[in-house]
């Protein structure tokens, strides 16, 4: 086979094998990112594979050479709920494949089927470790709508005692649950529903629907999380009248237990101003030292316009580790570009 044939899967004809060779494409990937980090587990990915949730459909193209995947574009798109007009986009060529335009054709494909489908937007994500994906985002048409930074924290960096100021709070009728085994049932609703208040994180330029959040939604994203060999522990703080007001969630592999990834954190507009976000990070921290003792940062996302977050993060001592953005692309003017060119 020769670097210019483009194999075409969607999520339906995914296997075992396919899931290996990605792996070991991202991986050489990863190293140019990410040259710290130890390798993804091909059985996660696989896992993940196995359990994708009944209402995204996955589609992969991929460039080979000899059996060994040099180059790949994939897109992810929801079919129920909101933002039924984009579709999400990763493409990645390996470095010493760059050069011969096999990311303009991966990027034809991929526009073409999202065309196809009714999608006419395309989201895409670079970073400043890779350079090259900038400049292939603004040639290919594509124009920057939201900045963000990998934010890492250093455990050993937490100052002495802020863990301990964080959590003493005055007696204003607020309770902190921790759950570390999915969502009891009996929560499962209202959870859903204050997910539903990350639409109030920034999204600059981005043309995105807020996505309302159900709680089918949450038992397969938890389903999701297992398979992918990782485990999560959610901290959600109740109101004194027990409605849920606040919520923050870290997940990580025990088999490779020392990079801990934070997830959402979000307060309750009518709830702000009693630094429920401090205690809700400081609790999840105590959480993540007790049940894993090998974890040694924890890395999350934020935008660069969410002064709020960005506030309580650097005062737990949270620094810039990766900057990145989000890129959009109308899907007709991208194809319009690579037409031209």
């Amino acid at each position: 086979m020769t670097t210019t044939d483009v194999q075409q899967r969607d999520h339906t004809a995914l296997t075992e094998e396919f899931a290996r060779a990605l792996v070991a494409h991202l991986n050489r990937m990863r190293a140019e990112s990410h040259p710290d980090d130890p390798p993804t587990d091909p059985a996660n990915v696989w896992g993940q594979m196995q359990h994708l949730p009944p209402i995204l459909e996955l589609d992969f193209w991929t460039v080979e050479d000899g059996g060994t995947i040099v180059a790949h574009a994939r897109t992810q798109a929801f079919t129920v709920g909101q933002n039924q007009h984009l579709a999400e986009l990763e493409l990645m060529v390996s470095p010493a494949a760059r050069g011969r335009g096999l990311g303009r054709t991966l990027l034809g494909h991929a526009a073409r089927s999202m065309q196809a489908r009714g999608r006419t937007l395309l989201l895409t994500q670079t970073n400043d470790r890779v350079p090259a994906g900038e400049v292939f985002a603004r040639r290919a048409g594509f124009q920057p709508g939201l900045s963000n930074h990998v934010n890492r924290l250093l455990l050993t960096d937490i100052p002495d005692g802020l863990l301990d100021a964080w959590t003493t709070r005055p007696d204003d009728g607020y309770t902190l649950d921790v759950w570390t085994d999915g969502v009891p049932e009996a929560d499962l609703d209202a959870y859903a529903e204050l997910l539903n208040v990350m639409n109030s994180a920034p999204r600059d330029d981005l043309d995105v629907e807020d996505h309302r959040t159900t709680p089918e939604e949450v038992r397969s994203m938890e389903t999701l999380t297992r398979a992918g060999g990782r485990v999560a522990v959610v901290a959600v703080v109740r109101a004194p009248d027990g409605t849920l007001a606040g919520l923050t969630d870290v997940s990580w592999r025990p088999a490779q237990p020392g990079i801990v990834s934070q997830g959402n954190t979000g307060v309750l507009p009518a709830h702000r101003g009693h630094q429920l976000g401090r205690w809700l990070k400081a609790a999840n921290v105590r959480e993540v030292l007790r049940l894993n003792p090998h974890a040694t940062e924890i890395r999350t996302q934020n935008a660069d316009s969410n002064g709020p977050m960005l506030k309580i993060n650097t005062d737990l001592g949270f620094r810039p580790f990766m900057a990145s953005t989000v890129w959009q692309g109308a899907v007709a003017d991208v194809r319009s570009g690579l037409e031209r060119n």
